[in-house]
């Protein structure tokens, strides 16, 4: 009877975070206790749902799908399994979110992945490890375009877990969390206990950074956007706030289909200031100034 009432008591406090968009949704559902939790709370939520299991065909692989499949059938939501194939690289961990974000963003509908806060604050510190501008301290957005949403990042990890131990769901750990090669690994189970002692805190500490830098960010970005309108004028870049030009010039890369990083950033700067006359971006594609505007081509 107690851990009924607890569980009632946590979905409900955990129901009241989230931010779920309108029917059908979804899931996906890793195996892992995060998503099986997301599942049933939309379905305890009244949402209609179903869940799509990615396969990285990794070690873990199988143990991983026949728990997806296990969850989705406890709590009464129909699972599509997709195959994924993993290129040779550096980052296993990267290519394995880049697969996955390309079979997710395929899906054609609202999906919700289970990312929490604790995930958000990982990223958070990840990025400042990496060397990251103001931006990548704000953790994970809640939305990526076109349809994925992260409903979960007011909700602990812990509180995730708890939820699905209560309820019965049948979820997996990946071995692959316990690879300590992998910099997210790292962060988690040896980097963040430390800061933990230092202030027991520190999550929300941290939480509540990151969201007074996206508040920051977001004004910035809505100003940025009031200046930008497609090729860049020399002149503008030159003279407004280089807090604004960099987000105008990392808006023209996103629109360009180069994608934003610091260095590419940094390139454009080379050719606005007339420090050199063209600079490689990525895929073929170079910055120039063409009289007093600076284009991507």
């Amino acid at each position: 009877m107690a851990a009924t009432r607890r569980l009632s008591d946590l979905v409900s406090a955990t129901l009241s975070k989230l931010e779920l968009p309108a029917g059908p949704v979804v899931v996906a559902l890793s195996g892992g206790g995060d998503s099986a939790a997301l599942a049933f709370l939309t379905v305890e939520a009244g949402v209609e749902t179903r869940g799509i299991h990615i396969d990285h065909r990794l070690a873990a692989s199988p143990m991983m799908a026949a728990a997806a499949e296990e969850i989705a059938a406890r709590v009464g939501i129909e699972l599509e399994t997709r195959k994924v194939t993993l290129g040779d690289g550096p980052s296993p961990e990267d290519q394995a979110r880049e697969a996955r974000y390309q079979v997710l963003e395929e899906a054609g509908r609202t999906v919700l992945t289970a990312h929490t806060r604790d995930d958000s604050i990982e990223t958070m510190l990840i990025n400042l490890i990496r060397g990251t501008g103001s931006t990548g301290l704000t953790g994970i957005p809640s939305f990526r375009p076109p349809a994925i949403h992260r409903p979960m990042l007011e909700v602990t990890r812990s509180d995730t877990r708890e939820i699905a131990s209560l309820a019965g769901l049948p979820f997996r750990d990946d071995p692959m969390n316990e690879d300590l090669s992998l910099t997210r690994n790292r962060v988690r189970l040896e980097i963040l206990p430390l800061m933990r002692e230092l202030n027991p805190g520190v999550d929300g500490s941290l939480a509540r950074a990151a969201a007074a830098l996206r508040r920051d960010s977001e004004y910035l970005d809505d100003l940025a956007g009031d200046l930008y309108r497609g090729p860049l004028p020399v002149s503008v870049l030159n003279t407004v706030p280089r807090v604004l030009a960099d987000r105008m010039l990392h808006r023209a890369l996103e629109e360009s289909g180069v994608g934003a990083t610091a260095d590419r950033i940094e390139r454009m700067w080379s050719v606005a200031t007339g420090r050199s006359d063209r600079q490689d971006l990525a895929g073929g594609r170079s910055v120039v100034r063409r009289g007093a505007l600076l284009l991507i081509e």
